[in-house]
C-alpha cells in the first residue's frame, strides 16, 4: 500500500444560518448542544460546524485521499485501480497475459508462485547457498539477489518470461565487499543497486554493472536491518 497524500481547505459555517438551529440543537438532561451534518464537526466555540478534514483519519483512504467541504475523494497512483468501495486501490493487472507471481527466498532457493499460493508449473527455482536478499526490477523482467559464501558474496541476476520461467543466471561483479550485506534495494528508473552493510553501519550504492560504488550514509546508523527505495520521489 502507497503512502496516503492529503489536500485540504477549512471552511466554517454558523450552525443557524447554514442548516438552522432547530435541525442542528439537541436538548438532553444537561441541557442543549449543537451538532454537525456528516462532514463536519462542531467548532472550539461549541456554535461553528468545521469541515472535518477526512484525509487526517487514517484509513480513509488506500492511498491518495483529496479533502473537500464536507467530503473527500479517494484516488489511486498509476498502475492502480480504484475499487467499488472508492477508497481501496488494486494494482492493475498489466499486461493481462501476465498474472501476478510472488518471489520467496529463502536460504537455498528462490520460489515462483501464484498469489494463491501454488507454484508455477514452469521449471522456476532458483538454487543456491545462503541467499539472503532479493528484489525484482519490473521494467526488465529480472531478479536480483545476494548469494553468501565462506569467503565471499556475489550479486547474481537472473530473467523471468511471462510464464514465470526463470532463466540466464548471471553475476554481476561489485567494487564493494558484499559479504556483511543482508538486505538490499533496487531502483529500477536507474538500475542502481543500494546495499545495507550491518557490520560497517552503512548504506552504499552501486551503478548497474556493479564498477562505481559510493558510500550515501554512514553516520547516526545502528545495526541497519532493511532498505526500501522510492524511485519516482528520488
Amino acid at each position: 500500500m502507497a503512502s496516503t497524500d492529503t489536500f485540504s481547505s477549512q471552511t466554517s459555517y454558523p450552525i443557524s444560518s447554514r442548516f438552522g438551529t432547530g435541525q442542528n440543537n439537541i436538548i438532553s438532561r444537561n441541557g442543549t448542544g449543537c451538532y454537525c451534518e456528516d462532514g463536519y464537526e462542531v467548532g472550539d466555540d461549541g456554535r461553528n460546524c468545521n469541515d472535518l478534514d477526512e484525509c487526517n483519519v487514517y484509513g480513509t483512504c488506500s492511498q491518495t485521499c483529496i479533502n473537500t467541504d464536507g467530503s473527500y475523494a479517494c484516488s489511486c497512483v498509476e498502475g492502480y485501480v480504484l475499487q467499488p468501495d472508492n477508497k481501496s486501490c488494486k494494482a492493475k493487472n498489466e499486461p493481462s497475459d501476465r498474472p501476478p507471481i510472488l518471489l520467496i527466498a529463502s536460504s537455498e532457493t528462490i520460489e515462483v508462485l501464484y498469489l494463491n499460493g501454488s507454484k508455477v508449473s514452469t521449471p522456476n527455482s532458483v538454487k543456491g547457498n545462503g541467499i539472503n536478499t532479493l528484489d525484482f526490477i519490473y521494467n526488465k523482467d529480472t531478479i536480483c539477489w545476494i548469494e553468501s559464501r565462506e569467503s565471499s558474496s556475489q550479486l547474481k541476476c537472473t530473467k523471468i518470461s511471462k510464464s514465470g520461467r526463470l532463466t540466464d543466471e548471471w553475476i554481476i561483479n561489485i567494487a564493494q565487499y558484499l559479504h556483511n550485506v543482508q538486505q538490499m534495494a533496487i531502483d529500477w528508473l536507474t538500475g542502481n543497486f543500494y546495499f545495507v552493510d550491518h557490520v560497517s553501519d552503512r548504506i552504499f550504492v552501486c551503478n548497474h554493472n556493479g564498477t562505481v560504488c559510493i558510500t550515501l550514509i554512514d553516520l547516526d546508523l545502528q545495526n541497519p536491518k532493511a532498505i526500501a527505495v522510492d524511485p519516482t520521489s528520488g
